[in-house]
């Protein structure tokens, strides 16, 4: 991401948030487990981010909670990506799901 996103201020937080659905998609899918996998997508155009992470995920998906508990050891990954992204959203395929983030910044002309 950080090579992606060469001098967007939106670097830090579009790298949280692959980081996070990242994770997601390992701890909560059969792309955890053997021969599992998943793909990271980024679309850019200037001033716009798209990261989309697909896996085998049921497609079963919530909003995250408005407010995590905050001492749980899991719970807040999507909250997370939530806070830092402008857009969040959930595809439901014939494989499995594609859970993504969208990222906007001003771009000088």
């Amino acid at each position: 991401m950080r090579g992606l996103l060469d001098g967007s201020p939106r670097t830090s937080d579009a790298e949280l948030a692959v980081s996070e659905l990242a994770a997601n998609s390992l701890r909560h899918t059969p792309s955890g487990g053997a021969g599992g996998e998943f793909s990271v997508a980024v679309a850019l155009r200037p001033g716009w981010a798209r990261i989309a992470v697909t896996d085998a995920g049921t497609g079963e998906w919530k909003r995250p909670e408005t407010s995590p508990d905050a001492v749980a050891e899991y719970g807040r990954g999507l909250f997370i990506v939530e806070q830092v992204a402008d857009k969040i959203g959930h595809d439901v395929t014939e494989s499995g799901q594609i859970l993504w983030a969208e990222f906007i910044w001003d771009v000088e002309p």
